[in-house]
């Protein structure tokens, strides 16, 4: 689990959750939920589910950048093989 391809899904995973815990916890779909949301939203676990959102997309928009970067300099080196070759 701590090779890079394992935090990128714990993050995925945990992107893909906390908006639904978000919801359940913290904004409940319901007129008790609007009432009480202004309450709960500043409570620790509201503050630390949307701490993982948060961060969960920027780890996502980074594992794409890493992944292009690789993509890009795998490209990159094999032209420059090729042309030594030649």
């Amino acid at each position: 689990m701590t090779s890079p391809v394992g935090i990128f899904g714990l993050w995925i995973v945990l992107h893909f959750i906390a908006p639904h815990l978000y919801v359940y916890f913290c904004t409940p779909a319901t007129l008790m939920g609007l009432a009480v949301s202004p309450f709960v939203a500043p409570a620790p676990h509201c503050m630390a589910i949307r701490w993982v959102i948060y961060n969960g997309g920027t780890m996502i928009t980074t594992m794409w950048m890493v992944i292009g970067g690789w993509f890009i300099r795998k490209l990159v080196n094999r032209e420059i093989e090729h042309k030594k070759r030649d």
